[in-house]
């Protein structure tokens, strides 16, 4: 039987699929794949591949702590979706932008392009997924705003929406979320029951980075209960995980709480050994907030173990990167969460 030859078109899609497979499992090889592929389909002007990478690119990156290059790419794919009449893409391109700036905790930003995305959706089947994608950012606008009931909401909402679409991945995903706003509100056993799931799920369907974060999220709840056995092993999971699949915004907090609890047990010149790991990462990728946390953390152990000059640059480094974040922050940072409540019914 003769067959004819796939097209260039149709090679290319081939390698987004493959792209989009690897991506948990070899994140940095899969960026340099997606990057090359992006600047094929830009040469060639493939609008759909284009689009395909910028919104796989910015995943990626997401998961990696760095998006040097989502943002202007992402940017680029939501003006090939208008010149190449590709509007149906629009709202899951305005949702990816809206994660890219809630990574770099521009959260009015983010707030804005997922409102944006979550109008555009409206209660259309075929935009299901990108509406519930929508949501859980908007829930963690909420819990960034300190509203955690209303975060609340939005997560259970993106979940219910998310029950039988047979994509595990997003439904972990508004399980995590979920659970972490349900522990702020005090409704403890229902966040353990929903952290369960998603570690079972990912372990049966191969997503690494959110069974590590799974595990650092159900540590949390074991440190805070007293439980420090199970605390420690889940941690111990967490950091295994990621050390073969890099995830380092999980990797930094599971070193912060390992710290935290060695320093329970008394340990604390392991504490302060185990933090400073983390401090490692966390400076390498810019993760300010985080590493503004994590010296802070630092400046505790280094002081309790006599280590005042220590103690004191971890102190300045807090300082320095508070008065860094203030400066880099735009008026009115607190993000307006009036007319959320809408979007639930």
């Amino acid at each position: 039987m003769f067959e004819l030859p796939l097209t260039e078109q149709v090679v290319r899609q081939q390698r987004v699929l493959a792209v989009r497979q690897s991506m948990f499992i070899e994140p940095e090889r899969a960026r340099t794949q997606c990057l090359a592929l992006l600047a094929e389909a830009r040469q060639v002007f493939d609008a759909s591949c284009l689009i395909d990478c910028a919104l796989l690119l910015s995943q990626i990156e997401d998961q990696l702590g760095d998006v040097k290059h989502a943002l202007s790419c992402l940017t680029e794919a939501l003006v090939y979706a208008e010149e190449f009449k590709q509007m149906q893409r629009t709202p899951e391109i305005i949702e990816q932008i809206g994660r890219c700036y809630y990574s770099q905790a521009c959260y009015p930003q983010a707030l804005e392009h997922w409102q944006q995305c979550a109008v555009l959706c409206g209660k259309q089947v075929e935009f299901l997924k990108t509406r519930s994608l929508a949501l859980i950012g908007l829930g963690q606008i909420c819990d960034a705003g300190g509203d955690h009931a209303l975060a609340a909401k939005m997560h259970s909402l993106a979940h219910g929406l998310l029950l039988g679409q047979d994509d595990p991945f997003l439904l972990v995903k508004a399980k995590i979320n979920w659970a972490v706003n349900l522990k702020k509100i005090g409704e403890i056993p229902a966040a353990k029951a929903l952290l369960r799931e998603a570690l079972q799920l990912c372990l049966q369907q191969k997503l690494p980075h959110y069974a590590a974060t799974s595990s650092y999220r159900l540590a949390e709840i074991k440190l805070e209960t007293g439980d420090l056995i199970t605390a420690e092993d889940l941690i111990a999971d967490g950091l295994a995980i990621v050390a073969r699949t890099p995830y380092h915004w999980v990797e930094v907090n599971l070193l912060a709480l390992w710290a935290q609890l060695m320093a329970k047990k008394g340990q604390l010149v392991l504490a302060l050994s185990i933090i400073q790991r983390g401090l490692l990462i966390a400076k390498a990728d810019g993760l300010r907030h985080l590493e503004m946390r994590l010296s802070d953390q630092a400046e505790r152990y280094a002081r309790s173990t006599g280590q005042f000059e220590l103690a004191d640059d971890f102190a300045r480094r807090v300082n320095f990167i508070l008065l860094h974040l203030n400066a880099a922050m735009v008026p009115n940072i607190s993000p307006d969460l009036s007319g959320l409540s809408e979007l639930l019914v």
